[in-house]
């Protein structure tokens, strides 16, 4: 088997990672995109690791979230994330496009990118790593609706079983409700319609340490080969 050379951005940044694994704030990062009437959009989200054997990052969000409409359409696909390591000081910005994967989405670019057989299995996967107090939203109402406690109260509130899984309940797009029930052996085996995973494909990286003398800032663009181009901070 080929083994497979990751750009140096890639190996930075996976290094940033493992140096900053005891923070928890270290898997989130901030995304951007711009609504239907151009106005810049930007929101947290968590990382949930890499698409295998690529540099395309994961993060899982609600197919009804209005973030879902500004990246679709041909010409609506982009991000920006901008990921900032406290401890290391260094930041990453990232761009490119977007490919969502969910079984309520025709994403032509979707299965363009993976096929069906590796979708059905990227999306069983990443279902599965959730621990069930973050998989309640999904079955719940859409973001942004109207609060209702009655609807909150019906879920099962019996077999409470404390899973450990501490970056799962993420403030994402979907409202933040204390009240919910939390890890539930048992429910919500099936993958909800809503579920949706976010595969971000960069084109391009800025890379910035802010704690190397002098400080170091880099530039990689999938253009060029992913060669990295060392530019005043």
């Amino acid at each position: 088997m080929t083994e497979i050379v990751y750009p140096v951005w890639h190996q930075r940044l996976a290094k940033s990672l493992h140096v900053n694994n005891s923070q928890v704030q270290s898997k989130y990062y901030q995304v951007a995109s711009v609504s239907s009437n151009g106005d810049p959009k930007n929101r947290t989200m968590v990382f949930r690791g890499f698409l295998s054997g690529t540099q395309s990052l994961l993060s899982v969000t609600d197919s009804r979230s209005e973030k879902i409409e500004q990246w679709q359409g041909d010409n609506k696909s982009r991000f920006e994330i901008c990921w900032y390591f406290a401890g290391s000081r260094e930041q990453f910005r990232l761009a490119g496009e977007v490919a969502l994967i969910s079984h309520s989405i025709d994403s032509n670019y979707g299965n363009w990118v993976l096929g069906e057989h590796t979708k059905h299995n990227l999306l069983k996967q990443q279902w599965s790593n959730l621990s069930t107090n973050a998989k309640q939203p999904f079955y719940s109402n859409s973001p942004k609706a109207p609060f209702d406690e009655d609807a909150i109260q019906s879920f099962p509130q019996d077999g409470l079983v404390n899973q450990g899984n501490d970056i799962n309940d993420e403030f994402d797009s979907r409202s933040n409700n204390n009240s919910a029930p939390r890890n539930i052996a048992g429910h919500y085996t099936d993958i909800s319609d809503n579920f949706c995973v976010v595969v971000f494909i960069p084109h391009a990286v800025d890379y910035l340490n802010l704690k190397s003398k002098p400080q170091q800032r880099c530039l990689y663009d999938i253009q060029d080969d992913w060669k990295e181009r060392t530019v005043n901070p």
